[in-house]
C-alpha cells in the first residue's frame, strides 16, 4: 500500500496508497519537481499515520499534514469503501480519523513547487522566547524552538527559502543517523541515567557540539527531517498560542522547584489552524509543545506535571504521543467531539475497530 497512482503537476495534486512513507512520497514529488509545502521532524511514518494523528511542522502560514489532504478513500468496518472528497461532509472527520471511522487506503495531497531551505540557529533566553513567543511565531515562514530545561537559552532555528543550489550531505546524514544519535546520543543518555547529576553538563555539551552552526542549503524535505533519534518517550500539547508562554513558564517552574533532570530538549512549534474534527489545532492557531525524556527516576513525576498543568490550560493532546485524558475531558476541548462520536457509531456499529486506546478516548460506549 505504498505506491504513487496519480500525479498532477499542473494542479498539484498527488494520490498515493495511504502506506506510503512520508520521505517515499518526498522522493516521488521531488523527481517531478514538487515537494510537500511542510514536513514534520521524521519522514518514516505512512501517510496515514501522519495524517490520522494530527502530525505536523512548525509554521503558523501552514497547517498540520491533514490539512494538506483534498479526498480520502475509506474502507470501513461495514464493508463499503467511500470516496470523500472536498464537497463531503465527512472529510473533515476524516483527516483526523485516529483510525476510528475506517481504515485509510488513499489520499490526495496538495503539493507545491520544489524550494531549498536553509536553516540558522540563534541562541535566545528561555525567558525572552517565552515573552516573544507569538511575534517569534509570525515572524518566519518556519521556526521552531528547542530548549533543555537546565540551559537558560534555547535554540531557536529558522528555515528560510533559497535559490541557491542545495548541498546533498548523505554521508553525514548516515553519520547523524547511525553514530551520532544511535551510538553517541544513546550512550551519554545513558551515562546520565546512571548518574544524574552529569545531565545538566551533557546537555550543555550536546548543545554547544552538535548545534549552533548554521546548515548548508537542501531540499526542502531534507531540511525538514532530521535523523531517527535515540529511544524515548513523548507527550506533547496544544494550546492556543496567547497561552503558551503562561503553560511554557508554568512548567520551567515545576522543573526548577523539584529540580528534575531533563535529558531530552523540550520543542516547540507552531501550526495554522484548521477545521479537522479531532485536529489538535482545531479552530484557532496552536502552539504545539513537545516534553520528551529518555528513561530516568525524574520521567514519570515530570510527565504528571506536564499533563496538570496542560490541563490547566487547555492543552489538547497529540494523538501519537503519550497523554493522559480521558472522553470526559476530551469532549470539552474539541467542539465536533460528539458529532465524532456520532460519526463513529455510522461507520463502525458494531465496534469493529475498538480498541483499549479509542474507548478511554471516546468512552467504551461509543462505538460496539
Amino acid at each position: 500500500m505504498r505506491q504513487v497512482l496519480d500525479l498532477d503537476v499542473g494542479a498539484r495534486r498527488i494520490r498515493v496508497q495511504a502506506g506510503i512513507r512520508l520521505e517515499e512520497l518526498s522522493e516521488a514529488l521531488d523527481h517531478a519537481g514538487l515537494a510537500m509545502p511542510i514536513l514534520g521532524s521524521i519522514g518514516k511514518q505512512s501517510l496515514a499515520g501522519a495524517i490520522s494523528t494530527g502530525t505536523h511542522g512548525s509554521s503558523l502560514r501552514h497547517g498540520n499534514l491533514a490539512a494538506l489532504i483534498d479526498s480520502i478513500r475509506l474502507a470501513t468496518p461495514r464493508g463499503e469503501v467511500l470516496a470523500l472528497d472536498a464537497s463531503h461532509p465527512w472529510l473533515p472527520a476524516a483527516r483526523v480519523g485516529l483510525g476510528a471511522l475506517g481504515v485509510v487506503t488513499e489520499a490526495t495531497v496538495r503539493v507545491v513547487p520544489a524550494f531549498q531551505l536553509q536553516e540558522s540557529v540563534t541562541f535566545v533566553p528561555i525567558t525572552e522566547v517565552e515573552a516573544s513567543l507569538e511575534s517569534l511565531a509570525a515572524g518566519d515562514e518556519f521556526v521552531k524552538v528547542w530548549w533543555f530545561p537546565t540551559a537558560p537559552e534555547a535554540m531557536v532555528f529558522r528555515l528560510t527559502r533559497t535559490d541557491r543550489a542545495p548541498v546533498e550531505r548523505p554521508l553525514a546524514r548516515w553519520f547523524d543517523e547511525q553514530i551520532t544519535n544511535r551510538i553517541v546520543f544513546e550512550g551519554v543518555l545513558r551515562l546520565a541515567g546512571r548518574v544524574p547529576s552529569m545531565t545538566a553538563w551533557i546537555n550543555r555539551a550536546i548543545v554547544r557540539s552538535y548545534f549552533g552552526a548554521s546548515s548548508p542549503p537542501a531540499r526542502s524535505f531534507r531540511a525538514f527531517h532530521l535523523a531517527m533519534p535515540p529511544l524515548h518517550r513523548e507527550t506533547e500539547l496544544a494550546v492556543p498560542i496567547g497561552r503558551a508562554a503562561a503553560l511554557l513558564a508554568d512548567v520551567r517552574t515545576a522543573i526548577a522547584t523539584h529540580g528534575w533532570r531533563i535529558n531530552f530538549p523540550v520543542e516547540i512549534r507552531f501550526v495554522a489552524q484548521d477545521d479537522a474534527w479531532m485536529s489538535p489545532a482545531h479552530g484557532h492557531p496552536t502552539c504545539q509543545i513537545g516534553f520528551y525524556q529518555a528513561q530516568s527516576a525524574d520521567l514519570a513525576p515530570y510527565f504528571a506535571a506536564v499533563a496538570a498543568i496542560g490541563r490547566e490550560h487547555g492543552g489538547r493532546p497529540h494523538w501519537g504521543k503519550e497523554f493522559d485524558l480521558d472522553a470526559s475531558a476530551l469532549r470539552t476541548l474539541y467542539p465536533r467531539f460528539d458529532d465524532f462520536v456520532a460519526l463513529r457509531r455510522e461507520l463502525d456499529p458494531s465496534g469493529t475497530l475498538r480498541s483499549p486506546a479509542l474507548d478511554r478516548i471516546f468512552g467504551s460506549d461509543a462505538a460496539g
